[in-house]
């Protein structure tokens, strides 16, 4: 069952609806005017709010997939490569590219995050060379 609470309330109150949304699993909409504006609960309780197509940089290799979310800086992603081996690539930044006439589109610039993901960015073939 989802609790509604007035955003002006509820920010004297956050540590208390967050301790509620742990303890009882319960989700509470934050509302502006009547109008759900945020929700806090459980990880697992919130969902999404739709999917995003991003294109993730890393390196000299671009790859373009949909997400669930917008990822954050900081976050890893595991990528598997064609022979079957994960790299790990950190968030470094996330770039919006607007422009007229076209779809936006968001790019994740990232950076290798472990000694091996770095040792295959550097060793992976340059596009004249594949």
């Amino acid at each position: 069952m989802e609790m509604s609470l007035g955003i002006e309330a509820a920010r004297a109150r956050l540590g208390d609806i967050a301790d509620h949304a742990r303890t009882t699993g319960q989700v509470t909409a934050l509302t502006r005017h009547g109008r759900t504006v945020a929700v806090i609960g459980p990880a697992h309780a919130v969902q999404p709010a739709g999917s995003v197509k991003v294109t993730l940089w890393r390196g000299d290799d671009d790859q373009v997939c949909v997400l669930p979310a917008l990822p954050r800086i900081g976050e890893t992603f595991v990528v598997e490569t064609s022979n079957g081996d994960e790299d790990h690539w950190l968030v470094t930044n996330i770039q919006w590219d607007l422009r007229p006439n076209e779809e936006p589109s968001v790019n994740v610039l990232c950076d290798p995050a472990d000694d091996y993901s770095a040792w295959v960015a550097a060793n992976r073939p340059t596009p004249n060379e594949k």
